[in-house]
């Protein structure tokens, strides 16, 4: 197994033995989630990107509830963190960039080639296919702003937004990815780092499947 194959496996370990450790109830409840002990095997179920989870217990086994395509090692780390972490405070309504997040100027440069910098190349000439798919992928909503917008619910309680603006003969073409200002109740800067991440990919792969 390689280094990173083998760090990843670490952390997802420590965080199923951290729940463990946690009052699942309490866990589900602040997540946004349900817990179901009823059927001889503790499980929490939750939403990911518009899709239903089921995380078992003591197993730690993660897996869609409709059988599609599994989770990679990073985004089951994320999941389990979001259980870990999730203060249960409702979204603020407030929507800041990624500069503004308490510790996001130092992480700015990551953000911008990982997931802003992709964003605008693959979809700032057709923002309208951004759109579509944040529809169709995530069961996203269209959101007004820029030219075209997309509001999308990562996790039941961290909505995020991607907004594009077209390019003209004296501009290019601008977006970014935007947060409710109570995102840091629920993650760290690097994980934030990752959602934004993944959301952008996925949708940057499900374009060249549509």
């Amino acid at each position: 197994m390689l280094p990173q194959q083998e760090n990843l496996s670490l952390a997802r370990q420590i965080s199923v033995r951290t729940l463990l450790e946690a009052d699942l109830g309490e866990r589900a409840e602040r997540s946004g989630g349900r817990l179901d002990s009823g059927s001889g095997q503790t499980r929490i179920e939750i939403r990911f990107l518009g899709r239903d989870l089921r995380l078992s217990f003591p197993t730690g086994t993660l897996e869609y509830r409709e059988g599609e395509e599994p989770l990679s090692l990073r985004e089951e780390i994320l999941v389990l963190h979001y259980l870990q972490g999730a203060s249960g405070s409702p979204p603020l309504a407030k929507w800041i960039s990624f500069a503004e997040i308490p510790g996001g100027a130092f992480y700015h440069p990551v953000f911008l080639q990982r997931c802003k910098t992709p964003l605008v190349r693959f979809f700032g000439e057709d923002p309208e296919r951004m759109l579509a798919t944040a529809v169709e992928k995530f069961h996203g909503e269209f959101w007004p702003m820029g030219d075209v917008g997309v509001k999308i619910q990562a996790f039941p309680l961290v909505p995020l937004a991607l907004v594009l603006w077209k390019g003209d003969k004296d501009f290019p073409p601008e977006g970014n990815v935007l947060f409710d200002a109570s995102i840091s109740s629920y993650f760290p800067i690097e994980d934030i780092v990752i959602l934004a991440e993944t959301v952008v990919w996925k949708l940057i792969k499900a374009k060249g499947r549509t």
